[in-house]
């Protein structure tokens, strides 16, 4: 009888350099978000209500990750006070042009959900009176059916 459920012998292959390169996350984040602004983020601005803010806060912010990005992949870091240099002032003004944008997108989809939390609260409000509307009707019609079936 012969034994199939035996472990078959171990290889052990031995350490091989890293084939995949290594990429911090910083650097890739901002090559995401660089792709994200300018490819999608342009198609969605048309649907939304309010386009033109939309549009204006996602034009400025695909200057700035556009600004961002580079500088962060060629230093492998984002530049800062530390760093020194003019990139740096340059690159604190976007991000407080970057927040700015952040404010207002906020602001705007705030607008929205209160805009759709109204609707909501309009259609449930129509639902409250179409079902009394239904069930008055109804107990009129079963009053009226069972005076019938009384006359009979």
């Amino acid at each position: 009888m012969s034994n199939d459920s035996r472990i078959p012998t171990l290889t052990i292959t031995h350490t091989v350099p890293r084939q995949t390169p290594q990429n911090d996350f910083g650097t890739v984040l901002a090559r995401a978000a660089n792709e994200v602004v300018r490819s999608g983020a342009g198609l969605v601005g048309g649907m939304i209500p309010g386009g033109p803010i939309v549009s204006a806060a996602v034009s400025s912010m695909k200057t700035v990750v556009s600004a961002v990005a580079p500088k962060a992949s060629a230093a492998g870091m984002p530049a800062t006070a530390e760093t020194g240099g003019a990139g740096a002032a340059a690159g604190n003004q976007e991000a407080w042009d970057l927040l700015e944008a952040q404010k207002v997108l906020a602001a705007e989809g705030q607008k929205f959900n209160m805009a759709y939390l109204q609707l909501q609260n309009e259609m449930q409000k129509e639902s409250r009176e179409h079902t009394a509307v239904s069930n008055i009707m109804k107990v009129r019609h079963d009053s009226a059916k069972a005076a019938i079936n009384n006359i009979r």
